[in-house]
Order: C-alpha cells, then sequence, then structure tokens
C-alpha cells in the first residue's frame, strides 16, 4: 500500500479483510477477488485526488 491514507473506507477494510481470509483458508480465489477490489478502491481513490493545475497569471506587458 505505501503512502495510502491514513483512513480507510469500509469497502477498502471490508476488500481488506476478505484478503486476509483468503490468505488465511487458502482460497485462492476470494484472495485474488479481493485483491481486484482493493486495486479498484485505490485506483478509485488516487483518481480523485490527481491536483489540477494552476492557472498561471499573464503576463504583465508595460503599457503605452
Amino acid at each position: 500500500m505505501g503512502k495510502g491514507r491514513k483512513v480507510l473506507s469500509a469497502d477498502h477494510a471490508r476488500a481488506l479483510i476478505k484478503q486476509a481470509i483468503g490468505m488465511i483458508f487458502g482460497d485462492i480465489t476470494v484472495e485474488t477477488e479481493a485483491t481486484a477490489e482493493i486495486a479498484a478502491i485505490e485506483a478509485q481513490h488516487a483518481k480523485g485526488r490527481v491536483k489540477a493545475t494552476k492557472p498561471t497569471k499573464p503576463s504583465s506587458t508595460p503599457g503605452p
């Protein structure tokens, strides 16, 4: 997860728990589904976090 969010959404927490259960019980299908859900949630979060570029101030030109 790296430098992820400090607060997880309910969906993200649920997917992480689902992934852990899949790992513990050795259920590859459940683990894979949860991993895909986590990736989708993190991608959606990253998409919403993109900063818009600030418009630059027009350059001032000396007047006549």
